[in-house]
């Protein structure tokens, strides 16, 4: 089979937007001059704190918000060109979740499943069947003539992604969708998203604050400030390998290691430690995190190991670990050893109390 051409494989392509609002006379530069392009079929996850401008970002793709400069190309198709008819039809095949669902508590959770096929010409009976087969999907058909006001907040939000899906969209945006919910529950709509990926081709583009959202379903992600993508990449290479500050805050935070190096500095009176000891933070990435390479270079130089904190995620398929230890001994030997292995998917720093960032091998 030939491969599509550059042009057909992207879902979305958003070309040096920039949208600016006035406010009191003065400009506010909520997207500044960004770039994207996600490829069909992917899960692509946009990150950045309150007022980064990442929910105005992921309005324009639909021109929900259109934006003050740039282009907005979604399935092939240059939308900001289109009249209002064929707007109207580019938008279904866009849908949204938001954090707060968004349900009429008139209607049941049929009836809100329905709405959006109201205007369609349909049967009555074809549109029913349609609701009924997306509640299906969603694990909710028992609770066809239920009211919202009665559901709990994930029962919620799986009746808001089945009305997001009446219209068989081929993109589905998720702008904090999971903020409002425990963790338990965050885990199965994550879970349920993945399986529509998988299921239906659905490209998805997952707005939030929360790493720990973008390890557990994206495949590639994008980190914003202040209305500009300040790092992009596959999730993997993201996370064992962060580039911009914020980005590190990100992933330390969400792998509790940066709490870890919190508690640990300021237990351990690391300027107390004599000449031959270091407290290290390792990061081991895909083999390398069940090679025992620590356990083997301790006995191999010499050096005692004593290991404070450890932990192991799987990061979009691939294992990702992360330990903290004092290491006792002959350190220039053990330092050495470990710096031959950065190519090979380890990485590691020194931690001091005064810069806990600490300083790399």
């Amino acid at each position: 089979m030939s491969e599509m051409p550059e042009a057909t494989q992207n879902a979305i392509e958003l070309k040096d937007i920039s949208v600016t609002f006035k406010n009191s006379g003065q400009e506010l530069h909520a997207v500044d001059h960004v770039d994207v392009q996600i490829k069909r079929g992917d899960i692509y996850g946009i990150i950045g704190y309150s007022g980064a401008g990442k929910s105005t970002l992921v309005r324009v793709i639909n021109l929900l918000q259109r934006p003050t400069e740039g282009t907005v190309t979604v399935n092939g198709e240059e939308i900001q060109n289109l009249p209002a008819a064929g707007l109207r039809q580019a938008r279904k095949k866009v849908g949204m979740i938001f954090q707060h669902f968004n349900l009429m508590k008139s209607r049941t959770v049929l009836g809100n499943v329905e709405y959006p096929l109201l205007s369609q010409k349909i049967s009555k009976r074809d549109r029913i069947d349609r609701a009924q087969e997306l509640l299906k999907l969603v694990g909710l058909e028992e609770y066809a003539d239920t009211y919202p006001s009665k559901l709990s907040g994930g029962q919620k939000q799986r009746v808001a992604i089945a009305r997001a899906l009446a219209s068989n969209p081929e993109i589905l945006i998720s702008d904090e969708a999971t903020s409002a919910l425990d963790p338990k529950t965050t885990k199965s709509i994550l879970e349920l998203l993945k399986k529509l990926n998988d299921d239906l081709g659905l490209t998805i583009v997952l707005i939030t604050h929360e790493m720990q959202v973008i390890k557990s379903i994206c495949h590639n992600v994008a980190v914003m400030d202040a209305g500009r993508i300040i790092e992009r990449g596959p999730v993997a290479k993201v996370f064992t390998d962060p580039q911009a500050p914020l980005t590190n805050d990100f992933v330390e935070t969400s792998t509790n290691v940066k709490d870890a190096i919190e508690r640990i500095t300021s237990t351990i009176d690391i300027e107390g430690f004599n000449d031959d000891q270091e407290l290290m933070y390792f990061n081991f990435i895909g083999n390398s995190t069940q090679q025992g390479i620590v356990s083997q270079f301790s006995q191999q130089y010499k050096v005692d190991v004593n290991i404070l904190f450890a932990n192991i995620d799987q990061i979009d398929g691939q294992n990702v670990g992360y330990m903290i230890a004092v290491i006792t001994g002959n350190l220039e030997v053990f330092n050495d050893a470990i710096r031959q292995l950065k190519g090979e998917g380890v990485k590691a720093r020194i931690l001091n109390g005064k810069a806990t960032k600490g300083v790399e091998v």
